[in-house]
């Protein structure tokens, strides 16, 4: 028993923790620092590993958008409206990959009682909604920092700032 829930958390949880704060830090504005970044997104897993089963499907999903809320509000320094607003939308881009998932699978006539019953083939088909979503949280990321260089960019040009460096490095945890 303790093997096949430790597969999932090696397989499934931790990926899709590492994916769900990517874009919930990336849509919120969140610097993403690789230390802090990994360990808040391992920290994540654990508190889901510890709690999901023992809570009622979708209530986990509740106590994980309150701790992001309270990690971007306390630690990176966000607004409570826009961190409640985009942990809604983050967790809703989770529900719709898996959901379109499972009407894939519907489509094709798969028996969902395997999912039920082997844990290999649900870790399996787990792969398809986490790389949806980090497909999303790396396209919000990107688009997100790509956008901020072109203004150090503008702003350089117009003589507003010297030093691209030293634009990047004034910057804090919350990036505007």
């Amino acid at each position: 028993m303790w093997d096949q829930k430790l597969l999932e958390l090696f397989t499934t949880i931790i990926p899709q923790s590492f994916a769900i704060i990517l874009l919930f830090f990336s849509l919120v504005g969140i610097k993403i620092e690789k230390k802090s970044f990994s360990l808040f997104s391992i920290a994540y897993s654990i508190v889901i590993f510890l709690i999901r089963p023992y809570v009622n499907f979708g209530v986990h999903t509740i106590i994980m958008l309150f701790i992001v809320v309270i990690v971007a509000t306390q630690w990176g320094k966000a607004s409570i409206i826009s961190s409640v607003i985009y942990g809604a939308v983050t967790f809703i881009v989770a529900y719709v990959c898996e959901w379109l998932t499972f009407f894939f699978l519907e489509m094709v006539k798969f028996n969902m009682e395997l999912l039920d019953t082997d844990t290999k083939i649900r870790v399996m088909i787990g792969f398809i909604p986490l790389c949806a979503l980090f497909a999303v949280g790396l396209t919000v990321y990107y688009t997100k920092t790509g956008i901020k260089k072109k203004e150090i960019k503008k702003k350089m040009a117009l003589g507003l700032v010297k030093d691209k460096d030293k634009a990047v490095k004034v910057g804090c945890k919350r990036s505007k």
